[in-house]
């Protein structure tokens, strides 16, 4: 009999050790304007001291912290520190309930006040009865809005944004759509085409946004003085009055000749719904709401940071209306997201930096001011995998504020994975990878960068040791530049080396794979229709981006030298790369473009020195027995099993999108919730 009850004893021992038989501790959170229940804490904050104080008596315990339906508010974000989280058996849990009914916010709300006739008065006349007054927080009274949006400068968020009934307001603007002619010359002063006198007199929050010089880069930047154009001036189709303005830098490379800009936070452009300006002398905010009076304005800059916290699931919440990211995830481990809705958010959706084993599943980010996801993680010296993903989920509506240069997804370090996801209708790329060895399968990308020019739906550059990444299986369609403005699918720009890009189905594709400069690239088993050329192919190095390959200084040059190339790990999983210096460097050579099949799409473009010679090129071909409707499907069809006869005999296959999981059923114009 004692021997029974010592292996009883044992038995239980280590189950609770482990963790897997033992019940959850819930933390009950009530939310906005409900009363807790017995057991229950009014606030996130107390719920996480409440959790900290069970593990230290605890620490196998496994706690969830459950919001309950409703509104919770923070006015600044949840921290998460290295005594926090859990273990892999029992990680702590900050869930809602199932049905996405907890909503977390890091806004406040605000309810109008009687407008100042002062102010009425300087009102456009269609705003006039519409806009309504709300007194700012003192957060949001800072002198500037925003901070300036440039060229690798940082993701600084904003002093607030405003929010009404119907997502993310914008400040008021001129033009109120679309862009003006900017006229300026080699430094920071401009003129606008058609600027009406007066408009921008008595405005000390100025701001002037716009594609200054190249179609790939959006820079907004304030405006430090207003005064008369100078009589001598040959700005070029100036008719602004004689109105000079001067921002507080020069835009990057200067402004071109009829740049497409914009003025920003300008009382004159308070003429429709969804817009706002901000008085700064008296911090009253002027806003024309759609769907009702109320609106709110972002205080907290993040709704959930960790530093080094290990085993946490945040799941089935709705966050949203923070003025910077919505999570923040700094090193530690298996932090994962699931199940949520994220956005809208003036910074990112979720950003994962120096973590290992975490990411997202099952989640829709829209809506957000910069990129949706960020995961950064693993150690290039070594090529040791960080393990961080993005699964199953849906991105839409991002770089709603940095228009360029904000990707759904940024990857970087080694071994990210971004599979099974719908990432459509951004002005921004899909996906940006830096580093090594990703994988990017079975999503479906769509009806991206319809502003912008010189970019690609998913983009790679300027980086000959950034290889060993797979772009398979993807379903990549309706990305095409408007007018005179020129996009790409697979853009792998400046050198970039070393992709395989495989089996993906391209419809309605401007120049689908795009190898500027690179070498050792595979393009192997796609399916091209009407997506033409299907391949790129030029030897940059050698013409025009000579100096890259030359110039030991160069970005290209730089990121060669801070490599360990030669290192036993690198030299087994990148042969080819310690040697390259000695090996014609400038030559876009190398590349394994064959198996591919090309339907109502024109094949390879050899360019800036590109030879077909300098290539493995075979069995490329047309399909033999197209359908009858091709043409007609070509133009319309969004459904990849329309173009599997196309295949048929060629040992080819489709990609295998998993529709059924990656949250699709949401894109037929439904509209994100706030």
């Amino acid at each position: 009999m004692r021997i029974v009850l010592v292996l009883a004893a044992l038995f239980f021992g280590v189950v609770r050790a482990s963790g897997a038989l033992a019940a959850p501790v819930e933390i009950p959170v009530a939310a906005e304007g409900m009363r807790p229940d017995p057991g229950a804490v009014a606030t996130l904050g107390e719920a996480l001291a409440e959790a900290r104080r069970r593990r230290a008596r605890d620490p196998d315990a496994a706690l969830v912290i459950a919001l309950g339906p409703g509104t919770h508010r923070l006015a600044e974000g949840l921290r998460l520190g290295r005594r926090d989280g859990g273990s892999a058996a029992a990680p702590l849990t900050i869930r809602g309930p199932a049905d996405g009914s907890a909503r977390l916010v890091g806004s406040r709300r605000l309810t109008p006040i009687p407008l100042d006739p002062a102010l009425a008065a300087r009102l456009p006349a269609a705003a006039r009865g519409h806009v309504r007054a709300y007194r700012l927080p003192a957060s949001a009274r800072a002198a500037r809005f925003q901070a300036p949006i440039v060229l690798d400068g940082p993701r600084t968020p904003p002093a607030f944004e405003v929010f009404d009934a119907a997502g993310a307001m914008h400040p008021a603007r001129w033009p109120s759509e679309g862009f003006a002619k900017a006229a300026g010359g080699t430094g920071p002063a401009f003129t606008l085409d058609g600027l009406p006198p007066g408009l921008v007199r008595d405005e000390p929050d100025l701001w002037a946004e716009g594609y200054w010089r190249w179609g790939w880069l959006f820079e907004a930047m304030p405006v430090l003085r207003v005064g008369p154009k100078d009589r001598g001036s040959k700005e070029k189709g100036s008719t602004g009055e004689g109105t000079r303005l001067t921002l507080d830098r020069t835009p990057y490379e200067g402004i071109l000749p009829d740049a497409p800009v914009r003025l920003v936070h300008v009382r004159a452009g308070l003429d429709r719904p969804g817009t706002w300006w901000r008085d700064v002398r008296s911090g009253t905010l002027l806003a024309w709401p759609r769907g009702g009076d109320t609106v709110e304005v972002s205080v907290a800059e993040t709704l959930i940071a960790t530093e080094g916290t290990e085993h946490l699931r945040i799941a089935s919440l709705r966050l949203a209306l923070a003025r910077g990211d919505l999570v923040r995830v700094e090193g530690g481990r298996d932090v994962v997201i699931e199940d949520s809705v994220l956005g809208p958010a003036g910074g990112r959706g979720a950003a994962f930096l120096g973590t290992r084993d975490g990411g997202l599943r099952r989640c829709d980010v829209a809506g957000t001011g910069a990129e949706g996801v960020v995961l950064s993680g693993g150690e290039r010296r070594t090529l040791e995998p960080g393990g961080l993903f993005l699964r199953d989920s849906r991105l839409t509506a991002y770089a709603r504020r940095w228009t360029t240069q904000a990707p759904g997804i940024a990857l970087d370090g080694v071994g990210a994975e971004v599979s099974g996801s719908f990432i459509h209708d951004s002005p921004a790329y899909a996906v940006h990878l830096r580093g090594n060895d990703h994988r990017v399968t079975g999503n479906e990308i769509a009806r991206l960068l319809a502003s912008a020019t010189d970019t690609g739906a998913i983009y790679s550059g300027r980086d000959w040791t950034a290889r060993g990444s797979v772009i398979a299986d993807n379903f990549l369609h309706d990305i095409r530049g408007e007018g005179e403005r020129e996009v790409k699918g697979v853009y792998l720009d400046d050198m970039a080396s070393g992709f395989t890009v495989s089996g993906n189905l391209f419809l309605r594709v401007d120049q689908p794979v795009f190898l500027g400069g690179g070498r050792d690239n595979r393009v192997v088993g796609n399916i091209f229709v009407a997506s033409s050329p299907a391949v790129h192919v030029d030897s940059r190095g050698e013409t025009w981006a000579r100096d890259a390959i030359t110039d030991p200084e160069s970005q290209l040059r730089a990121a060669y030298a801070a490599m360990p190339v030669e290192s036993p790990p690198w030299r087994a999983r990148y042969p080819r790369l310690p040697g390259l210096l000695y090996d014609r460097p400038a030559v876009g050579g190398g590349n394994v473009l064959t198996d591919n099949l090309l339907a109502l799409s024109e094949p390879f473009r050899f360019t800036d020195g590109g030879r077909a010679a300098e290539q493995t090129i075979a069995r490329n071909r047309d399909p033999a027995h197209p359908p009858a409707d091709l043409a007609a499907l070509a133009r319309t069809s969004v459904n990849p099993e329309d173009f599997a006869a196309l295949a048929d005999g060629t040992g080819l296959r489709l990609p295998a999108i998993p529709f059924a999981r990656m949250r699709r059923e949401r894109a037929a114009g439904a509209p994100f919730s706030r």
